[in-house]
């Protein structure tokens, strides 16, 4: 299976937080909308294709978004937090950033 990595090349992982590019506004400025990596789900006829399971940052378990693990780098993510505070020790895929 693949992953997915951040703007600067670390793989997502579960429980991770991520600060996602929403848009810009007044005088310029940036605003983010932040995500947590909930796991993996496998969906499909076989139930044999692997997603990212990202929530919204809410106590609804129901409210989330899917993406495909292929190897890509998602410029628009960063991670800010992880739960065992190791995503800038884990191994950078220098071709995703």
């Amino acid at each position: 299976m693949s992953a997915l990595y951040d703007k600067r090349g670390i793989p997502i992982e579960r429980g991770d937080i991520v600060k996602v590019f929403h848009f810009i506004g007044a005088r310029r400025k940036r605003h983010y909308m932040y995500k947590q990596c909930l796991g993996f789900r496998m969906i499909g006829k076989d139930a044999n294709v692997p997603y990212v399971k990202f929530g919204h940052m809410t106590f609804n378990e129901d409210e989330y978004y899917l993406e495909r693990p292929d190897g890509r780098a998602l410029a628009d993510y960063e991670i800010v937090q992880s739960i065992k505070c190791d995503h800038d020790e884990r191994q950078h895929n220098p071709e995703a950033a």
